[in-house]
């Protein structure tokens, strides 16, 4: 698969799991309006879905990895940036074929897109300590 694909399937999955944390909306209602999206076919759509069921359905069990490795309540995260750690922290433990690399280069990328100033480096610090977990 083209790297460029998977970029934007994790694009939409951090859009998709931020509204998910503000709206609270089903995966199937979230999954019927990224359909929609002016970027779904430059995604890899069995990836985004995958993302998108994975790190819903498994939440508090992905919380809780990478909560071990905060400074904070996860409720006083950023909800851009908790999504960033959700679905990286999914794509890290369920994705081994991905290189670890890639998946906290990707997430880096998207916090300083979409984050706080700053965020960047807490998802750098609290994803490298999932991966070293992981191993």
């Amino acid at each position: 698969m083209e790297p460029q694909k998977r970029h934007w399937s994790r694009r939409l999955a951090l859009q998709a799991l931020y509204q998910w944390h503000i709206s609270g909306h089903e995966i199937d209602e979230l999954l019927a309006q990224y359909v929609e999206d002016e970027n779904w076919d430059k995604a890899d759509k069995d990836y985004f879905v995958d993302l998108i069921t994975g790190s819903i359905n498994q939440n508090k069990e992905l919380t809780a990895v990478f909560s071990q490795h905060l400074n904070l309540a996860s409720e006083q995260i950023d909800p851009i940036e908790n999504s960033i750690l959700l679905y990286a922290t999914y794509e890290i433990l369920h994705k081994p074929e991905t290189p670890t690399k890639v998946v906290l280069s990707e997430a880096i990328n998207l916090c300083k897109k979409f984050g706080s100033i700053e965020g960047y480096k807490f998802i750098n610090g609290v994803l490298d300590k999932v991966a070293q977990q992981r191993v």
